[in-house]
């Protein structure tokens, strides 16, 4: 066992701050290739980069927030909300991530709508009121009913027991939708006994 002198243990030291720095510099010019492959539309290229940058530094809500943005830009919506919403849990107060997390919310509502998902929109319109202050929130109510609306005419034709009952709950407390769907279920089941 030989014990080391103070120079030796100073050495190393200072190497290990040398690759800490090091280490550092190199994050940085990462995040810098990154951000330029981002802004060059170089997307496979960007969230190859992304991706390791997040790997060294998993609570960076900037590169969360970045390949979030790439992820939206290559039209990869579920892994474009599953960033946003990992760099918001890392910055709650985060005005411009849960900008990029409404808008990409407003999108998959769109896609979903145009799909005739109602259900899975109405999931997203629900965040989208979380994340958002009471104007707004109004605004997403309404469009929540419009979409509770059009279910429940779908409902209307096909006008079965199952899809009543189904409608119920989902939606029990819906604004006179429930109670027509109630006095429905009742008409049906009347007329199917004897």
């Amino acid at each position: 066992f030989k014990q080391k002198t103070a120079y030796e243990i100073g050495v190393r030291l200072v190497g290990s701050e040398m690759c800490i720095r090091d280490r550092q510099i190199a994050e940085r010019e990462l995040f810098s290739l990154a951000l330029h492959q981002q802004k060059n539309n170089k997307l496979k290229s960007s969230i190859g980069l992304w991706t390791r940058f997040l790997a060294n530094n998993p609570r960076s809500f900037r590169g969360y927030n970045n390949l979030g943005m790439v992820y939206y830009a290559n039209r990869q919506i579920s892994l474009a909300l599953s960033a946003f919403e990992t760099g918001l849990d890392l910055e709650p107060f985060d005005q411009k991530i849960k900008e990029n997390l409404k808008r990409t919310l407003r999108f998959q509502v769109t896609l979903l709508r145009e799909n005739k998902d109602y259900d899975a929109a109405i999931q997203s319109l629900k965040r989208i009121a979380k994340l958002s202050g009471e104007p707004e929130r109004k605004k997403v109510a309404l469009q929540i009913q419009t979409m509770v609306n059009n279910i429940f005419e779908q409902v209307k034709r096909s006008d079965s027991l199952e899809e009543y009952e189904a409608f119920l709950a989902r939606y029990p407390k819906s604004l006179g939708h429930s109670d027509e769907a109630r006095r429905r279920i009742e008409r049906i089941k009347s007329q199917k006994s004897p």
